[in-house]
């Protein structure tokens, strides 16, 4: 910390009182509030601008952090009005407070800045993982930043850096995939982009264990060994650590019996001590209620407040319960909760809001924030980000690309006319938008304009093809469109993995037309995929792509693009299969051996063109300490430019304890065109080739391992 920055610091904490303090570590909802004041408290607020409602928020409440939920809708949702709304409270903020300390804003903005209207809405984090492009990410994630700034948002709920171990889990479309070591690499340029123009602060979430519940139900208690909280769960948060987070959210699941508000271990001894993190943690949706409400491991309220803090929580989201407030006073007031561990937190919130120049800020210009609404840089990279997420599943007989000569084609599915879908949850609400609150083209729309002079028909629906008379008609083939209704959190879980009862029937009826089929899916996670794999000679997958997710599947369908993607989670044969990850700890013998056996692995995605690997050069031995270089030939050698990602996994043949079947631990994303050939390399440094011993101490040893990219293999030793 600067001496400069310390010094304000202590000023400043040596003049505020007791509430000013206990306000600046809690976090309200302003909407949930005004409704609870006005129908719980008798209170007759205007609005949400009523300064007698602004008053008691920051004069009495003294409160520091305004968040606002998915749910919340500011008037017309604009950039104007959230922009005048934000520079209306800084104003009254400034000119009414004692020690005009500026307010955090805190917004869920999780694929853009999707609380606004025409905001570029880019796809979801499974989608932006399955780019392999780190570069790309980081530049998404800047322009994110910079819009969020123009507003006068200073935190952003984001990135969701889950490692997600069970697809059945209904927010794997908002995570980072199943590898730790891919999750990470995504972590550190998520974290460094959104925090690049140092005014607003990233939000890791959700520590720790959030992605592998015990059932594949969300918040449903996680029953982790120390050996997977430290090599699946914690890379991606040590990541943003190193990459400067400014807060962590904690998971509202528990941890091997201990919920993570209420984990001292998991967030003082591990986080703070062992990681370094600095920063400040802050808890989801009501958690820390929750502790008394629903785990049940507190007598009172009061007693849940005392826990959370007393274990190293810094800021409750209480939502509404302004009660709360008067609870924390009489806790500190009893020395139940110390005034040092209260300085403490207020010292790192301060310090935090000096760090991202909160209190240098200049006004905020509300035409600069409608200017930089849906910038063009950000239409750009969310194109970008559409198309280089899709993954080529199947591609027999070559049917695709597409002809743009094509004179008839039959197309069917709701969401090839659907906007929301293209989007998934959190966008414009919690879970899904209205179709006349988002201004993009349709997949359908997207298809007339690539195809001009095609007639294309489009069926809805069962009822709606079985009307087409296909005796008639000459179709030259059938393109079919299968998504999902949007879902945020708990409501996606799904046990079975199934495909929409009406999406996969509608599927099948398109495929009894004997029409050539193309299967388009826009579904965010892996859903089980044995009749569509079984039965269909080509699949295109999309994910949640977004604002340009229709152009992004048209130019990929017609050749415009060549897709790219690689799977960043297994897919499962079914429900029953699971758990299957790539990396789950090898052990072989004739009869009982580790399988991994999905139907498409990590890392899968093919492309309208092949590539050749070839003249793998490493040496024998690498001693410790030294770092190992690696390096080998790829060339395209089809008839289509195309985008590789070239992976670099290690297979240990022996350590001093199980090791995964094998690990990423390296990958380029390269262009080449037809014929072109490209020398890639690889560095492996000793962190690199470390691993967790018996004592869970991150250590380099003396083995063999063998590396393996593509179907190049070789085993060196470590001396």
């Amino acid at each position: 910390m600067g001496n400069n920055i310390e010094q304000r610091i202590n000023e400043l904490l040596s003049k505020m009182t007791l509430k000013e303090k206990i306000g600046q570590c809690n976090m309200i909802e302003p909407f949930f509030l005004f409704d609870s004041l006005n129908k719980e408290k008798g209170e007759s607020f205007d609005n949400i601008l009523d300064e007698r409602f602004i008053k008691k928020l920051l004069n009495e409440y003294h409160i520091g952090f305004l968040l606002f939920g998915g749910i919340s809708s500011l008037g017309n949702d604009t950039a104007e009005m959230w922009a005048e709304f934000i520079k209306k409270i800084n104003q009254y903020n400034k000119n009414t407070t004692r020690l005009q300390i500026p307010l955090f804003f805190g917004v869920d903005a999780v694929h853009g800045v999707n609380f606004i209207k025409n905001s570029t809405i880019f796809s979801h984090n499974l989608g932006v993982v399955s780019t392999w492009n780190l570069d790309l990410v980081k530049e998404y994630a800047q322009v994110v930043g910079k819009e969020l700034e123009t507003i006068g948002i200073n935190i952003n709920f984001a990135p969701t850096v889950d490692v997600a171990r069970d697809q059945r889990w209904g927010r794997v479309y908002e995570s980072l995939g199943e590898d730790p070591y891919l999750a990470a690499k995504m972590s550190e340029v998520l974290v460094e982009g959104m925090q690049s123009t140092g005014g607003v602060g990233a939000c890791a979430k959700h520590y720790l264990g959030y992605g592998e519940s015990s059932n594949g139900r969300d918040r449903i208690p996680a029953n982790l060994s120390e050996r997977t909280i430290w090599e699946n769960h914690l890379p991606p948060f040590q990541s943003a650590i190193k990459a400067g987070v400014k807060t962590i959210m904690v998971s509202g699941g528990d941890v091997n019996g201990t919920p993570m508000p209420a984990s001292k271990r998991l967030m003082t001894d591990v986080l703070r001590k062992k990681l370094g993190f600095e920063g400040l943690t802050l808890s989801d949706w009501d958690d820390v209620y929750r502790l008394y409400k629903r785990h049940h491991i507190a007598r009172t309220k009061e007693e849940a407040i005392m826990k959370a803090f007393n274990a190293g929580l810094d800021l409750n989201m209480m939502v509404a319960d302004v009660e709360t407030l008067e609870i924390m006073e009489k806790l500190v007031n009893e020395n139940k909760i110390t005034l040092d561990r209260l300085n403490e937190t207020v010292r790192r919130v301060l310090k935090v809001k000096l760090e991202l120049g909160m209190f240098e800020k200049n006004e905020i210009d509300v035409f600069k924030a409608i200017e930089f609404n849906g910038n063009t840089e950000s239409k750009i990279l969310g194109e970008r980000i559409a198309k280089e997420s899709i993954v080529l599943l199947k591609n027999d007989n070559k049917l695709l690309p597409l002809s743009k000569n094509l004179k008839s084609i039959l197309v069917t599915g709701k969401t090839t006319s659907s906007k929301s879908r293209l989007c998934g949850g959190w966008t414009l609400g919690w879970d899904s938008a209205k179709e006349e609150d988002l201004n993009f083209l349709t997949i359908l729309e997207a298809l007339k304009l690539k195809l001009p002079n095609c007639e294309i028909t489009y069926a809805k629906d069962l009822k709606e093809l079985s009307e087409i008379n296909l005796d008639e008609a000459k179709f030259d083939l059938c393109l079919s469109v299968v998504g999902e209704t949007p879902h945020s959190e708990w409501l996606g879980d799904s046990m079975d993995l199934a495909i929409e009862k009406e999406e996969l029937d509608l599927l099948k009826a398109a495929k009894e037309t004997n029409l050539p089929l193309v299967m388009v899916s826009v579904i965010g996670r892996p859903v089980n995929m044995n009749w569509p794999q079984e039965n269909l000679s080509s699949i295109l997958w999309a994910y949640l792509p977004g604002t340009f997710g229709a152009e992004a599947i048209a130019d990929c369908l017609f050749g415009d693009y060549n897709p790219s993607g690689k799977l960043p989670i297994s897919f499962p044969k079914d429900g029953n299969q699971i758990p299957v990850v790539y990396n789950a700890r090898r052990y072989t013998s004739a009869e009982i051996y580790t399988k991994y056996d999905p139907l498409y692995p990590f890392g899968y995605g093919l492309s309208y063109t092949e590539f050749e690997y070839s003249n793998l050069q490493v040496l024998d031995q690498v001693k410790l300490g030294d770092d190992c270089l690696i390096s080998l030939d790829v060339k395209n050698i089809g008839n289509f430019a195309g985008d590789e990602v070239v992976q670099l996994y290690l297979q240990d043949q022996y350590a001093s304890v199980t090791r995964p079947i094998k690990s990423l631990k390296g990958f380029k994303k390269i262009q080449l065109q037809p014929n072109e050939t490209i020398s890639v390399t690889f560095k492996l440094t000793e962190d690199d080739l470390s691993l967790y011993d018996e004592d869970l101490l991150w250590v380099e040893e003396k083995r063999k391992i063998e590396i393996q990219i593509g179907s190049l293999k070789k085993i060196i030793e470590i001396i």
